[in-house]
Formats: structure tokens, C-alpha cells, sequence
């Protein structure tokens, strides 16, 4: 009985102990933003058409940045942090929803700030799709 007790505890503290593998931006992109900005992120999915305003084209956001892609921005942006008048109401905002583990993201100029990884993911992703567009 002891044995079976025993191995219980190592088995909850070992459990304890590991990590959830880091999600996938492109997943996160899918589920939660391909519908209005497109499979791609040309601002082109399938309830574009029927939002007051067009989603953004997700793929010239460093062309639009004199080349650079603008992580603090787009986190901000999707964090529901920092959003200026020209964003539709149909945007939620994915801080709350987008929860999971901090990392230490380098926000420039020697500043970090613990910013959830599924952020960061979808960030990343977004990253990716530069270049991309139309």
C-alpha cells in the first residue's frame, strides 16, 4: 500500500513540474483571426464583408513600418492595450482571451515586460506573413 501511496506523490509532483508546450501562432491565427483577416491575413476572410470596417492586411504591416516589423504595436494591438479610433468594435481583444504562461519579451531599448506566450506566438506568426501580401 505504501508502494502504490508512494508512487502517487512522485507521479502529482512530476506532473507538477512540466511544462505545456508553447503554442502555435499559426494555430492561434486560424482559430481566432483567419475569419475576418483571411487565411493569409490579406484582410480577406469570410466575415470581411460583413464588418463596418475592413480588416486590416495583416501582411504589410512592416512595409507600413518603414520596413520594421512593429511587435510592440501589433501586441498592444491584439493585447486590446492600445488601440487607436480607427479600430472596429469587431476586433476583440485577445488579452484576456489568449492567456498562458509569461515570457520575457525584450520591448526595446534594454525594457522587458512579461507578456503572455500566446501573445508572443501569434505575434511571431504574424511576423512570418510579412512580404506576403496581394
Amino acid at each position: 500500500m505504501r508502494l502504490i501511496w508512494g508512487m502517487a506523490l512522485v507521479a502529482t509532483a512530476v506532473s507538477g513540474c512540466v511544462k505545456e508546450a508553447p503554442v502555435s501562432g499559426k494555430r492561434l491565427f486560424a482559430e481566432n483571426c483567419a475569419a475576418c483577416h483571411g487565411e493569409k491575413g490579406q484582410g480577406d476572410g469570410p466575415f470581411a464583408e460583413n464588418l463596418f470596417m475592413p480588416p486590416s492586411d495583416l501582411t504589410v504591416l512592416s512595409e507600413n513600418n518603414g520596413g520594421t516589423f512593429p511587435r510592440n504595436y501589433v501586441i498592444s494591438t491584439m493585447d486590446g492595450y492600445a488601440r487607436g479610433e480607427h479600430f472596429s468594435g469587431a476586433m476583440p481583444e485577445f488579452g484576456v482571451k489568449l492567456l498562458g504562461e509569461d515570457v520575457i519579451l525584450e520591448t526595446g531599448e534594454g525594457v522587458v515586460t512579461p507578456t503572455p506566450q500566446p501573445l508572443v506566438a501569434l505575434a511571431n506568426y504574424l511576423e512570418s506573413l510579412q512580404g506576403q501580401g496581394s
